[in-house]
């Protein structure tokens, strides 16, 4: 039987709205992690994420919007590899002819999920780098969605990346000592998420936007507080009406064997 998590909650406090937990094994704080832990994110809350880093909550079921994404990652990387010259060259700035490498990260199954094991706080998977001049140059941060809406800027051009991105491929950036990120988002219709096989990226449908790195001092300095408050404490932020669904599974976990405090 698969361990339950569940069984290390001492208390759920109904009148504090927070969960005190003994911490058996912790995650570290990823970069799908860090914009919701800094209230960016409109869909996680702080709360669910405090779950998912004691080991309380396992995550979300896989859906159709994660399926997709997954499939179509490695097809977006190779299309960003066959166009690179004509559309991240002049992008980045380099000579026409400049040899440009997209390069793939390591498996996760082979990296043990983290990309970055000298971190001790912060880790994930990045999507790939971009190399040239014999060296790695940016990161590579891979995204499909069907909201092109919401990565318009005011000129109707697809130039808006959503903060919690930011922040992911910021960390990701940081963690790899590098200053610039290119983002590759593949735009995809209602039906596309039915068969995300059949996904062709085009110039129509894949957009390339070049960025700096934002200073990630502050970000990831709350972020290490907020793990001490919280994770390191044993107890979760408050959860709010977003997390009711979550609060009762945890609610329901009731075993015949289950530690005695």
């Amino acid at each position: 039987m698969a361990f339950d998590g569940r069984i290390n909650i001492i208390e759920i406090d109904d009148e504090t709205r927070t969960v005190v937990f003994d911490l058996y094994r912790r995650k570290k704080i990823s970069g799908t992690k860090l914009g919701p832990i800094l209230g960016m994110s409109d869909l996680v809350t702080p709360f669910k994420i405090a779950c998912e880093i004691a080991g309380l909550y396992p995550g979300d079921k896989t859906n159709k919007y994660m399926e997709a994404g997954n499939i179509l990652e490695p097809k977006i990387r190779n299309y960003v590899r066959k166009h690179a010259p004509e559309m991240l060259a002049p992008m980045l700035g380099l000579e026409s002819g400049t040899p440009i490498i997209i390069e793939e990260p390591v498996e996760k199954e082979k990296c043990g999920y983290d990309h970055f094991h000298d971190n001790k706080l912060f880790g994930g998977l990045v999507d790939g780098y971009v190399a040239y001049g014999g060296k790695r140059q940016a990161i590579l941060e891979i995204k499909t969605s069907h909201d092109r809406e919401k990565w318009l800027d005011a000129d109707g051009n697809v130039t808006v990346v959503p903060p919690t991105y930011i922040m992911q491929a910021g960390l990701y950036a940081q963690l790899s000592n590098l200053d610039t990120i290119v983002f590759a988002v593949g735009f995809l219709d209602d039906e596309d998420y039915d068969r995300p096989a059949f996904w062709v990226p085009t110039p129509e449908n894949t957009v390339l936007i070049k960025m700096d790195r934002p200073d990630m001092t502050k970000p990831m300095a709350d972020a290490e507080q907020w793990y001490h408050d919280y994770i390191e404490a044993g107890e979760t932020p408050e959860w709010t009406d977003k997390d009711e669904e979550l609060v009762k599974w945890l609610k329901s976990y009731k075993p015949d064997n289950k530690k005695r405090r």
